[in-house]
């Protein structure tokens, strides 16, 4: 609550803190809700209540500036007129916080989240009642965490897979030629389009210049993809276009709009020939050959990785199924409004409802799995060292080629320094389950 105008008159530069209020006699009933929902039922004597409403008003008195009235010389109903309101909300913001800290300690609780109050009744020369609810950290009883049967499958790596990457790296190195003849399938055509209507008739002056469509590319709208091939340089068409409710711009999800299409140019798409110059154009290879070596371990190693990841995830979702626990519901809306929000800071179409429950599942089973191998780090005595922590930062230095102190640096800006430790805690768990386990490897 902001205080008065007139309150800005008052001397807040000294220590404005009171005196801390005397508990004695506060009454505190616990309550189990559901799951790790906690109730406290809090009654303070209204003694206590009228002994900090009198040392607040005595407080303001004593600083308050009046003109007419020498510093504590106010009388009291001026005091009380110019500050009753904010001496009030002083009191219960002292009250409160102080009444639910000292009931947590007396019931050995360590909330979660930040209590929500509720029944509160409240007024000078009347006990002091309310209710706050919040959770508290879920007591974990592991079952089963070891032994698991698990499959690692690891695809093989022929040489369709080599000839599929260099393709990619073909595509990403196709140069377009201008070309006099009709748009098809592959090519980049430079268009105009003007939008001449929306779904409700109205005439739009938009006009979008020199817009490149490449014709059989993943994501482009059916409309064009069905519209544009055959076209020629100059000629026009109307295209009508229904964008979908999910489409990335929320300015035209949703919408349908007809457009008024112009083929300004036609580039026919030209690849790469697959041939020792380009392995040297695209790596520190000295022949086709090399590349495909090359090409061929790589792929080895990121095959490893995905069904070394796979595996692992496997695991987990066995100890969440064999260990249930249910989810911190505070934690689990703090995750779910976290994505809703990354939604839209990107810009996307929001369906906050959707996003939810689409992503509700695996918010448990993140929140199950953090407190699960918390659990199994502290019976297994599984702790992390200097030394874990030197290696983790040289490991990531490594993968995006820069030095120790250049990834050290990195990290710290981005605050991620402290994310290390829980990092290297789970991978060790991890790994101390798996040794624990039997790992069935095939190709």
């Amino acid at each position: 609550m902001s205080p008065t105008d007139e309150s800005d008159n008052i001397d807040n530069t000294s220590d404005t803190e009171t005196a801390d209020a005397d508990l004695e006699g506060m009454k505190v009933n616990l309550r189990d809700g559901q799951a790790w929902a906690r109730f406290l039922e809090i009654e303070l004597p209204a003694e206590n209540v009228n002994s900090l409403f009198a040392s607040t008003f005595e407080d303001y008195r004593r600083k308050a500036k009046v003109p007419g009235f020498r510093p504590g010389k106010t009388p009291a109903g001026i005091i009380r007129q110019r500050y009753g309101s904010d001496i009030r909300q002083d009191v219960f913001e002292t009250l409160v916080p102080r009444a639910y800290e000292k009931a947590l300690i007396q019931m050995n609780l360590v909330p979660l989240n930040p209590p929500k109050l509720s029944d509160v009744q409240f007024e000078e020369g009347r006990p002091l009642k309310f209710k706050a609810e919040f959770e508290v950290r879920p007591v974990v009883t592991l079952n089963k965490y070891t032994g698991f049967r698990v499959e690692k499958s690891i695809p093989q790596i022929g040489e369709k897979e080599v000839d599929d990457s260099l393709n990619y790296l073909r595509e990403r190195l196709a140069e377009y030629h201008p070309v006099q003849r009709p748009t098809e399938n592959g090519d980049m055509v430079i268009v105009d389009m003007f939008k001449k209507h929306d779904k409700f008739g109205r005439l739009k002056e938009d006009k979008l210049e020199n817009v490149e469509i490449n014709l059989g590319s993943k994501g482009l709208l059916e409309e064009f993809q069905r519209g544009i091939p055959g076209m020629r340089i100059g000629e026009m068409k109307d295209i009508s276009v229904k964008y979908p409710p999910d489409y990335y711009d929320t300015n035209l999800a949703g919408d349908q709009i007809l457009y008024m299409v112009i083929v300004k140019e036609i580039k026919k798409k030209v690849l790469p020939e697959l041939n020792d110059e380009f392995a040297t154009k695209v790596s520190r290879s000295q022949n086709l050959a090399e590349l495909r070596d090359k090409m061929r371990e790589s792929l080895k190693r990121q095959a490893q990785e995905d069904a070394t990841k796979q595996m692992r995830n496997e695991i987990i979702k066995r100890i969440i199924d064999s260990n249930p626990l249910d989810a911190p519901i505070s934690l689990l809306d703090n995750y779910l409004d976290g994505i809703v929000e990354d939604y839209k800071q990107r810009g996307a179409a929001v369906d906050e409802p959707a996003i939810r429950s689409e992503y509700r599942s695996l918010g448990e089973n993140l929140i199950r799995w953090g407190y699960l191998y918390y659990e199994i780090a502290r019976k297994e005595n599984i702790k992390i060292d200097a030394d874990d922590r030197k290696k983790w930062v040289e490991n990531f230095a490594r993968t995006y080629n820069m030095t120790e102190e250049e990834a050290r640096e990195r990290l710290g800006r981005a605050r991620k320094l402290e994310d290390i430790d829980d990092s290297i805690l789970e991978s060790k768990v991890l790994q101390f389950i798996i040794d624990k386990s039997e790992i069935l490897t095939s190709q």
